[in-house]
C-alpha cells in the first residue's frame, strides 16, 4: 500500500468525514488516493479558496459538532496560509487537525522549493505538531493526534508529511492499525478533585452574599449547561459568560445576565464587581474578560476556579485570590459541587442580590434598546434576525464592533450555535466558519454575522460555498469602515481617524450575485426579515447587506487598560 492511500485508509477507519483544504505539489499524492473514497462517499473534500478559510472551516466544523476538524494543505505557502487559523483554534481550544504536505526528506533543510519549517512555525500555536519520517507510522500519528486534540483541553495538531512517503511502498504486514494511544513521553494532566477543596468550594458559595457564576468555553465543549443552572437555581446565583462561553446556557434563562469583560454589558461587569464570591467554570480569565486585576484585588472576592487545564490554574492562582480550585472536566466537577451543596444544606436568602441585578438589567436596557430613528439599530438588527431564524440556529461572527454587539445583544439558546474568535480576535472567520458549521450540522439554520472589513477578508470562499451548496446565509454590517479600531481612534486618540475607512467601492449584493449567490440590499428591519426568510426557502448560499452608520459604536466599552469602574457607556437620552 501507497502512504498516501494508508492516510486515507487511515483517516477513514477514524471516522473522518470531510477534509477542507487545497492540493498541491507536495500534498497531490494524497488527494490522488482520495478519488476513490470520495466516488465511494467515504470522505468529501472541499476546495476552499485559501488555506485559512479551510483552517477557519474545520474549525467551525469543530465547534459546531464537538468532533474534530481536519483541513490540509501544500508545503510552504499552503501550509503558511493555514497558520493564523491554527492559532484562532489554538486561542479558543478548538480541536482542529492540519495535514501539510513537506518537501522530500532528502531535500529537508535544503531551502528547496516551497520548504518552510511548519513543525517550528506552529509549535507554539498548536497543542502538537510531528514530522513523520516514515509511512509506516501514519496510522498511529493520525490516531494520536486525534486523541491529543479532543482530550484535556481540546486544541488544533499538525501532522507535516514530506511528500516522498506518500509515495513509498508500506508492506501490509507491517502496517499498525492502533485503536489506542501510543505517544512514548506523552503525559495527560491529571485530575484533582480534592474533596476537602470540594467541600471549602461549597461552604464559600453557601454563605456567600453576592455569589456569581462565570461560564466559558470550557462550558461549551464541556458540555455543562444542565449542571450550571441545577447549581445556579440550587444557589439562587447569578451567571455571566465570556465571549466563548455565550452558548453555555440558554440566554433567555431568567439567572442569565449577559456577556461581561471588555465590550461586555454594564449589568455583567457591575454584578462582577459587586460579587463577593465568583465561581469561574471552564473560563481561562483572559485581559478581555478582566481587564484590569485590580478590579478582583480591591474589592477583595474569593475566587473559585473549575478548569480542566492545571496551567490555568495555576497561571490564575498566582494573580488572583483563589480560594478553591477543581482541576477536572466542568461537569465533573460542577456535579461534585452541587453533591456538597446537597450535604452542607442552603442557608443564605439571596432576594436583595437578585433583586438588585434586576434592577440593573431594567436599568440599562432603557439605554441599549433605544432607537432615534437615524439609521438601523445594531441591537434591532440583531433582534430582528433572532426573531426570524429557528431558536437553533447557528451563529457564526467575523471580529469587529458587529462582533461586539453580537455578544452584547444577540440570544444563543442552545450549545454550541454561537461560534466565534474569541482569544486571537481573527477578523475573516465568519463566513469559512458558518460553511464549517453547515456542513457538521447541514439540519441547522447557520447565519454568519459579519462586518464589511471582515468579511472582505476571506468573502472569496463564498464561491466555494455556492460550488459545493453549502447553504450559509451572510449578514454583512456595512458601515465602510473598521469600526472598531475607528471607535479606539475616535475615543482615545483625540479623533485623529487614519487608514480605517473602506470608501464606497464594494457592492456587496453584486459580488455575492457574481458568486452565484443570492444578494440582498436591506434598507429596513422588514427588508433583513424578508431576505431571510427568502433565503432560508430557496436554501442556497446568500448575503445580506445590511447599511450601518459609521458613528454606531460598540457600547460599552473600557479604556485601554482600564477598570470595570471606567465603563463608557452612551446614555442616548441625555445626549452623553
Amino acid at each position: 500500500m501507497k502512504g498516501s492511500v494508508l492516510l486515507a485508509e487511515t483517516l477513514k477507519r477514524e471516522g473522518v468525514k470531510v477534509i477542507f483544504g487545497i492540493p498541491g505539489l507536495s500534498n497531490m499524492a494524497f488527494y490522488d488516493a482520495l478519488v476513490e473514497y470520495v466516488a465511494n462517499n467515504d470522505i468529501r473534500v472541499i476546495i476552499m479558496r485559501h488555506e485559512q478559510g479551510a483552517a477557519h472551516a474545520a474549525d467551525g466544523y469543530a465547534r459546531a459538532s464537538g468532533k474534530p476538524g481536519f483541513c490540509t494543505a501544500t508545503s510552504g505557502p499552503g501550509a503558511l496560509n493555514l497558520v493564523t487559523g491554527l492559532a484562532t483554534a489554538y486561542w479558543d481550544s478548538s480541536p482542529v487537525i492540519a495535514i501539510t504536505g513537506q518537501v522530500t526528506r532528502s531535500s529537508l533543510g535544503k531551502l528547496s522549493f516551497q520548504e518552510a519549517d511548519i513543525p517550528g512555525v506552529v509549535a507554539n500555536i498548536t497543542k502538537f505538531a510531528i514530522q513523520i519520517r516514515k509511512a509506516e507510522d501514519i496510522p498511529i500519528w493520525v490516531r494520536n493526534a486525534i486523541y491529543i486534540a479532543t482530550t484535556g483541553r481540546p486544541g488544533p495538531v499538525v501532522i507535516d508529511i514530506p511528500r516522498d512517503l506518500f509515495n513509498e511502498d508500506v508492506d501490509s504486514d507491517r502496517i499498525k492499525w492502533y485503536n489506542g494511544f501510543s505517544f512514548k513521553g506523552y503525559r495527560e494532566f491529571p485530575e484533582f478533585i480534592d474533596p476537602i477543596m470540594v467541600k471549602k468550594a461549597a461552604k464559600l458559595l453557601i454563605e456567600a452574599e453576592k455569589p456569581l457564576m462565570i461560564v466559558g468555553a470550557g462550558a461549551v465543549w464541556s458540555p455543562a449547561s444542565e449542571e450550571i443552572i441545577a447549581l445556579a437555581e440550587m444557589l439562587r446565583m447569578p451567571i455571566v459568560s465570556t465571549l466563548l462561553g455565550k452558548s453555555a446556557i440558554p440566554n433567555d434563562h431568567p439567572l442569565y445576565i449577559g456577556m461581561m469583560g471588555y465590550y461586555g454589558r454594564a449589568e455583567a461587569n457591575k454584578a462582577f464587581m459587586e460579587a463577593d464570591v465568583v465561581l469561574v467554570v471552564g473560563a481561562r480569565l483572559s485581559d478581555r474578560t478582566i481587564p484590569n486585576i485590580k478590579d478582583v484585588l480591591d474589592t477583595k472576592k474569593k475566587l473559585i476556579l473549575i478548569n480542566i487545564d492545571p496551567t490555568d490554574v495555576q497561571r490564575l492562582s498566582v494573580q488572583l485570590p483563589v480560594e478553591s480550585f477543581i482541576i477536572s472536566d466542568v461537569r465533573k466537577g460542577l456535579k461534585e459541587l452541587i453533591k456538597a451543596v446537597h450535604e452542607i444544606g442552603l442557608k443564605s436568602d439571596r432576594s436583595a442580590w437578585i433583586r438588585k441585578i434586576l434592577e440593573y438589567k431594567e436599568y440599562y436596557s432603557q439605554i441599549y434598546y433605544y432607537d432615534d430613528g437615524r439609521g438601523l439599530k445594531p441591537w434591532k438588527i440583531l433582534k430582528t434576525i433572532r426573531n426570524t431564524i429557528p431558536r437553533d440556529a447557528i451563529i457564526t461572527t467575523g471580529v469587529g464592533a458587529h462582533q461586539m454587539w453580537a455578544g452584547v445583544f444577540w440570544e444563543s439558546f442552545e450549545p454550541r450555535t454561537f461560534l466565534t474568535s474569541g482569544g486571537m480576535g481573527t477578523m475573516g472567520f465568519g463566513l469559512p466558519a458558518a460553511m464549517g458549521a453547515k456542513v457538521a450540522r447541514p439540519d441547522k439554520v447557520v447565519v454568519d454575522l459579519d462586518g464589511d472589513g471582515s468579511f472582505i477578508m476571506t468573502m472569496n470562499n463564498l464561491g466555494t460555498a455556492v460550488d459545493e451548496d453549502i447553504p450559509i446565509i451572510a449578514i454583512v454590517f456595512d458601515n465602510r469602515t473598521l469600526g472598531l479600531v475607528r471607535q479606539v481612534q475616535d475615543l482615545f486618540f483625540n479623533r485623529r481617524i487614519i487608514a480605517v475607512d473602506l470608501g464606497p467601492s464594494t457592492n456587496f449584493v453584486k459580488i455575492a450575485e457574481g458568486f452565484g449567490a443570492l444578494g440582498f440590499d436591506a434598507q429596513s428591519y422588514e427588508d433583513i426579515e424578508v431576505a431571510l426568510r427568502k433565503s432560508m426557502k430557496e436554501n442556497v448560499p446568500a448575503v445580506i447587506r445590511v447599511p450601518v452608520n459609521r458613528d454606531e459604536k460598540a457600547l460599552p466599552t473600557l479604556p485601554p487598560g482600564g477598570s470595570f469602574r471606567e465603563m463608557i457607556v452612551y446614555d442616548p437620552r441625555e445626549g452623553s
